[in-house]
């Protein structure tokens, strides 16, 4: 009897409805959680890679190229406030 519940719980486990779903008709969360643990992982480190290294860039052309005048708050304002 026993082995009877064990073979009919494991047979009896839902299995993931997206997997068998046609690619055509998957949604974009779908597609990600049917990839592979580490290719996930290699995509999501290359997307913030190249989104540091954007900060960084920007940082150092900011350094390089300052705003015009106009364009730089005042020290101690934000962007909110009106200039008097």
């Amino acid at each position: 009897m026993s082995s009877n519940a064990g073979e009919k719980a494991k047979t009896d486990a839902p299995k993931a409805s997206f997997r068998t779903v046609p690619v055509q008709q998957r949604s974009i969360w779908e597609s990600w959680a049917v990839l592979p643990a580490r290719t996930r992982l290699f995509v999501s480190l290359g997307i913030t890679a190249f989104a540091l290294g954007g900060v960084l860039v920007s940082d150092q052309l900011e350094k390089t190229i300052p705003p015009p005048e106009k364009e730089r708050l005042a020290e101690g304002a934000t962007k909110d406030v009106p200039p008097p």
